[in-house]
This record gives structure tokens, sequence and C-alpha cells, in this order.
């Protein structure tokens, strides 16, 4: 009798023993998820930041050279050209203002890989549960 209910602490012991395992490759599993959105958006980030000062600055001096080109063209006429290409800057830039304010709004997409992975996770042990009364 002694060892039948030795044999089923051991089985319950190795049984333990594999929901731990099995727990701990789950969260290891998912930690590497995590941090491999977490690296794509780093890389994603730093690419858009890089892209934009570029772009910044390039359409900057290109603007102010259309500018003063034109003005130089349009002698007679310099402090209307100058004004038109202000108001016309100021109002694009009002625009792409408006842009960015209207996408900071919008939530980030930083782990919803890992969040669904987890919420499979969770119904799967939710559907496997016994019920309880």
């Amino acid at each position: 009798m002694a060892n039948a209910q030795g044999g089923d602490h051991s089985n319950l012991f190795a049984a333990l023993k594999g929901l731990l395992v099995t727990l701990v490759a789950t969260g290891r599993t998912r930690l590497e998820l995590l941090a491999n959105e977490a690296e794509e958006e780093k890389l994603r980030l730093i690419d858009l930041l890089i892209s934009t000062a570029a772009a910044v600055f390039l359409l900057s001096l290109g603007i102010v050279l259309v500018i003063v080109w034109l003005a130089i063209v349009y002698w007679e006429q310099r402090v209307l050209v100058l004004g038109l290409s202000a108001g016309t800057t100021l109002f694009i830039g009002a625009l792409f203002a408006l842009h960015l304010r209207s996408r900071l709004k919008q939530p980030s997409a930083l782990f919803r890989a890992s969040i669904k992975e987890l919420d499979k996770d969770i119904a799967a042990l939710q559907s496997t549960a016994p019920d309880q009364p």
C-alpha cells in the first residue's frame, strides 16, 4: 500500500514538473516574440527618423532655392512672389501638422502579435480547465 501512495506522489510530481517545464517554455517563447517585435519596431523607427530628417532637409532646401529663383526671375514683383511663397509654404506645413496630429492619435501596433498569441493561450487554457460549480 505504501508503494501505491509513493507511486501516486511521484506521478503527481512528474506531472507538475512537466507542467512547469511547459509553462516556462511557453513563457520563453512569448518573451522571444516580444523581443523580436521590439527590435523590429526600433529598426523601423530609426529608418523612419533618418528618412524624415533627410526629406525635411532636402525639401526645405529645395523650397528655399525655388523661392529665391522666383524672386530673381520676377524681380519687380519680388514682394508678391515672397508673400505668396510664404503663404503657400505655411499652408502646406499646417496640413502636414494636422496629418501628424491625427497619426499620433492612432494606437501603436507594437506587441499586437504577442497580445494575440497570449489571448490564444488564455483561451486554450480556459477551454481545458475543468468547470467549477
